[in-house]
């Protein structure tokens, strides 16, 4: 890959640029770009990859599959999050599978170079440092939460979230996610998940379309949110 791509890239966007701006130039022209179509599966968990990954543009499901074939989505990546870092050290299969939620584009470099980037490159490893800590940090408060809020309490708090700072049209809120996508994304059957969008839609909460979540009542959907915590 010719490496004025790679300079292209980092000097039209500040994110990346953040990231690899200290990156000795023997590794920067190591790095190669990739581009994958929407519902790809970039890694599948179980597999070995010899490789690190930086998100470039685009979104990428992060999840886990049980043995009897459940998903069980753990985060949504976007630009400058990374993928591989856990399993690169130690050449490890992948805890997860990786989607390809829209067309994405990843900056890929290969472990032998990435070890020898970390070794080299202090920022690198004061950055990995600190996201990798944000991150647990949010797998730690949704672990808790899956455990200690009852699926009613999740769900709602879910749609409020994903509603707050969308633009309003009659004063509904749209909310972009199929009943599969929080099925998966709460690990809970698709019967449960229906059970609650139903009884949401009965009170004239929410209405549910194929592909989207509409709420009507947002301030009625927080009480609900509220009640369900002493239920």
């Amino acid at each position: 890959m010719n490496i004025h791509n790679i300079v292209n890239i980092m000097e039209n966007d500040t994110e990346i640029f953040n990231i690899l701006k200290n990156c000795p130039y023997e590794i920067l022209k190591q790095w190669e770009i990739e581009d994958y179509p929407e519902e790809t599966v970039v890694c599948r968990q179980g597999e070995i990859y010899d490789y690190f990954y930086i998100i470039v543009s685009g979104l990428a499901d992060i999840y886990i599959t049980a043995e009897n074939g459940k998903k069980y989505s753990q985060a949504v990546y976007s630009k400058g999050n990374y993928i591989g870092e856990l399993e690169i050290f130690e050449e490890k299969p992948y805890i997860c599978s990786v989607q390809a939620l829209t067309q994405i584009r990843l900056l890929v470099l290969r472990r032998e170079y990435f070890l020898k980037w970390i070794e080299m490159d202090k920022n690198i490893n004061s950055y990995m440092l600190q996201t990798l800590c944000s991150q647990f940090y949010r797998l730690s408060q949704k672990a808790g939460e899956d455990t200690l809020h009852s699926l009613k309490q999740r769900v709602c708090k879910y749609l409020i979230n994903s509603g707050n700072g969308k633009t309003k049209c009659e004063n509904q809120v749209i909310v972009n996610i199929e009943k599969e996508q929080l099925s998966e994304k709460f690990a809970v059957t698709q019967r449960s998940i229906n059970r609650i969008l139903q009884y949401l839609k009965e009170k004239d909460i929410i209405d549910v379309n194929s592909t989207y979540i509409i709420i009507k009542d947002i301030d009625e959907l927080k009480k609900e949110e509220e009640k369900s915590r002493c239920e």
